[in-house]
């Protein structure tokens, strides 16, 4: 129940802005991870279009690709495409 809620403050903010402070910030960078492991959350991103979008967006930037090419990738562990 946290974890939605917490996701429906994220969409609402997310809804009137691109990144969570407005431009790409700490903010985004500390807050993606945890929300890159949705799928472990049992969280329907669906039901959260603009936290969708801020996290494929964040996912296709160079540095986030780059560093997911630096840990050893272990069975179990979901890494964004």
């Amino acid at each position: 129940a946290e974890a939605h809620r917490l996701y429906g403050v994220l969409d609402r903010r997310l809804a009137e802005a691109e990144y969570l402070a407005g431009t790409y910030s700490i903010a985004d960078i500390a807050t993606w991870p945890w929300i890159s492991r949705f799928e472990w959350q049992t969280i329907d991103m669906n039901k959260y279009a603009n936290v969708l979008r801020w996290y494929k967006a964040i996912a296709a930037r160079p540095a986030v690709q780059k560093g997911y090419h630096v840990p050893v990738k272990q069975p179990g562990v979901p890494m964004p495409a």
